[in-house]
């Protein structure tokens, strides 16, 4: 095992703890005495020990098969655990890439272990969500749950709550039950990998979130109620609408966009900190919004899209708009093209 110290904030703990109070076991007697802290429920923000937390679980749960047992704690967890500028961070990306990539970028704020990364297979994106050095515990999968959960969350937040990976890794060796192949029927469940990962196709990643502030519905992925979004969703998406009207004429610096707001430039610079964003990113995102509604009318060439919407040449375009969706601007045309034509 690693040196480091392996740390999840209790909150991803509480989760488990709400699932089993549920189903009746003895959580108060059990927290009485183990080495949890004694006001966990209290204190989300604390971080415990994860070695710790899942021998804790796996007693206290001792009635379910720990996959299945896993899989209660999965359904019972959702983003809004994350902290509001994480959630903000992951929230307002604009495509379904982008919001695993903040969802990677920000998990080791959450768990000091969990080593997540996104990779391109072919026509799939792999979410490899491992956990350095407890691979080998015996109750690793209560936690590659949680993890897979989280990676399924955020493109149910795009895709639509039915949706489903094609496939799932488990490091885990423990069998499935039927209650894992009941929840997840279209989905090839593998046990005993090298690696956690879940499967996403690609088509599905490159899909646009919408200008909006997420629902509860779009935010959560098991029902919890979302009270209410943080300011600042609202301030980086009309940000991003207010830019979009300069990005030709070559309007777009941040003193500009400070006049335009009605604020100091040190005001929305502070306030997009907050909002887990900076001023350069914004640019990004309004570009990239532009370009693809703009790839939706046929007459304009992909050149043309790349000049509307501030790119320096084709080539920085298609980088820029890879980095977004994962694909290049000429198949994110195709691919809606075919979708609208298979329509009618």
């Amino acid at each position: 095992m690693e040196s480091r110290l392996a740390l999840v904030r209790a909150t991803h703990l509480n989760n488990y703890i709400s699932a089993l109070r549920e189903i009746g076991a003895p959580v108060d007697r059990d927290l009485a005495h183990s080495n949890l802290p004694k006001n966990i429920e209290s204190t989300p923000d604390l971080y415990v020990s994860i070695p710790v937390a899942l021998e804790w679980i796996a007693r206290t749960g001792h009635d379910f098969h720990p996959m299945e047992l896993g899989l209660i704690g999965a359904q019972a967890a959702s983003l809004s655990s994350l902290r509001p500028i994480q959630q903000a961070a992951i929230m307002t990306a604009q495509t379904g890439l982008k919001r695993l990539e903040a969802l990677a970028a920000l998990s080791q704020f959450e768990d000091s272990a969990l080593e997540m990364s996104v990779r391109q297979e072919a026509d799939d994106v792999r979410v490899i969500c491992n956990t350095a050095g407890l691979e080998r515990h015996p109750y690793i999968c209560l936690a590659e749950w949680l993890n897979l959960q989280a990676v399924i969350s955020v493109v149910r937040s795009v895709v639509g709550p039915m949706w489903s990976p094609s496939e799932m890794c488990f490091v885990s060796p423990h069998r499935l039950t039927d209650a894992i192949h009941t929840a997840f029927p279209t989905t090839r469940i593998l046990v005993g990998q090298p690696q956690t990962s879940v499967v996403v196709g690609r088509v599905y990643l490159a899909q646009s979130t919408g200008q909006s502030a997420p629902s509860g519905s779009a935010l959560v992925a098991s029902g919890d109620d979302h009270q209410g979004q943080p300011e600042g969703w609202e301030f980086v998406s009309l940000l991003r609408k207010m830019v979009q009207p300069y990005l030709t004429d070559g309007r777009t610096d941040v003193a500009f966009a400070a006049e335009m707001a009605g604020i100091s430039t040190r005001t929305l610079q502070r306030r997009l900190k907050l909002c887990g964003s900076s001023y350069s990113q914004i640019l990004q995102e309004a570009r990239f919004e532009l370009a693809r509604r703009s790839l939706g009318d046929p007459a304009l060439k992909v050149i043309d899209v790349a000049m509307m919407a501030g790119y320096e040449s084709p080539q920085h375009f298609t980088r820029a708009f890879r980095r977004f969706t994962g694909i290049t601007p000429t198949d994110y045309r195709h691919q809606n093209f075919s979708r609208g034509s298979e329509a009618l």
